[in-house]
């Protein structure tokens, strides 16, 4: 997989430039073992790469480069057939083989290409009627405090506060692609440490209060300001926030702390005291679409399986590390750090 994505974030020359390479290997292979170990399989390795990465054109060149390397070993070294015509027959039969897989990764990438524009065409759409949801809410959160209606005012709170969740979702979705490609446009900036937590927690208030989660907030002393994206960073900790409160027993906190690292910038650290993660999940729980259970009171709860990967890749896009500690009824802490920077600290 690392490899996919690695290949996913080069240039269209780059991945053209590993398929003849490696063509020319196999070829140079294929001369020297001679007729007695067959290579024609182990084309289909680049023959794939330029299917599924460069497109059905590359896929169709790469396979008559192919055909005609497998050809060339056998007119060197002189080979004699009972009949001419064999070696001809050979390479169209390989050279079919290899056309038809060129076709099924092609299509099945502009297949996957066509789904994947649809479903970011939609996700995308959803963003509209939720903006008009939000601003009704708004105005009738004025209306109430106008009039004094405290408990509308805590309901309109809480639906806000869902759906700010759901927005969150929705731009989620829409950076994944971008995060994992290398092409999300990062807005740095010095940012206040202590405004950037102050800001999460206001987004996730309403969320803690109705399951009765104290958030706690503890900044060194020293720490003044980063040099990160405000936004995506902001994103990452209400993600961390949200996690931590929806997987936490009532009654209990959640504990926001931000320390200083020698070497290695500011560490951000957002702890429960939850049901844990089970041992068997703790390397799968940063992958995308992975869903850890958690029997919460009575109730098993399921994440989207998509917050952690967004926090992974774009700690990583920042320049920083992620990782998570967890023992089961002890709770979890996951932590990241942000790169060091000339002033990012108050004594700097």
């Amino acid at each position: 997989m690392k490899l996919l994505d690695y290949l996913n974030r080069q240039s269209r020359g780059l991945v053209i430039v590993i398929d003849l390479s490696l063509t020319i290997f196999l070829c140079f292979l294929d001369y020297l073992s001679g007729p007695d170990i067959a290579f024609a399989f182990f084309y289909l390795f680049p023959i794939s790469l330029a299917a599924w990465f460069l497109g059905k054109r590359e896929g169709i060149i790469i396979s008559i480069v192919s055909s005609a390397a497998l050809l060339l070993p056998d007119f060197i070294s002189g080979r004699i057939y009972f009949h001419p015509a064999i070696p001809f027959w050979n390479i169209i039969v390989r050279l079919g083989v290899f056309l038809v897989v060129t076709y099924i990764l092609a299509g099945l990438k502009a297949s996957r290409e066509r789904e994947k524009e649809l479903n970011q065409f939609i996700i995308h759409d959803l963003r509209s009627p939720l903006g008009n949801v939000m601003s009704g809410l708004s105005i009738m959160k004025d209306n109430a405090e106008e009039t004094g209606d405290t408990e509308q005012s805590e309901l309109v709170e809480l639906c806000q506060e869902s759906c700010n969740r759901i927005l969150t979702l929705i731009n989620s979705l829409l950076d994944l692609d971008r995060l994992e490609s290398g092409k999300m446009q990062l807005k740095l900036q010095e940012v206040n440490v202590r405004k950037l937590i102050e800001s999460a927690v206001a987004q996730v208030k309403v969320m803690a209060s109705t399951n009765k989660i104290v958030l706690n907030t503890s900044v060194d002393e020293n720490i003044h300001t980063v040099k990160t994206d405000f936004d995506l960073t902001l994103r990452v900790i209400v993600n961390l926030l949200s996690n931590a409160i929806k997987f936490s027993n009532s009654d209990s906190a959640v504990n926001i702390k931000v320390t200083k690292q020698d070497n290695k910038g500011i560490v951000f650290s957002v702890a429960d005291k939850g049901r844990g993660i089970p041992p068997e999940w703790l390397d799968k729980v940063f992958d995308k679409f992975t869903q850890v259970e958690s029997n919460k009171s009575g109730t098993i709860v399921t994440g989207s399986g998509i917050g952690l990967t967004f926090c992974s890749l774009a700690v990583k896009s920042l320049g920083g590390n992620i990782w998570l500690k967890s023992k089961i009824d002890e709770g979890t802490t996951i932590s990241f750090t942000l790169p060091p920077h000339d002033k990012s600290y108050k004594n700097n």
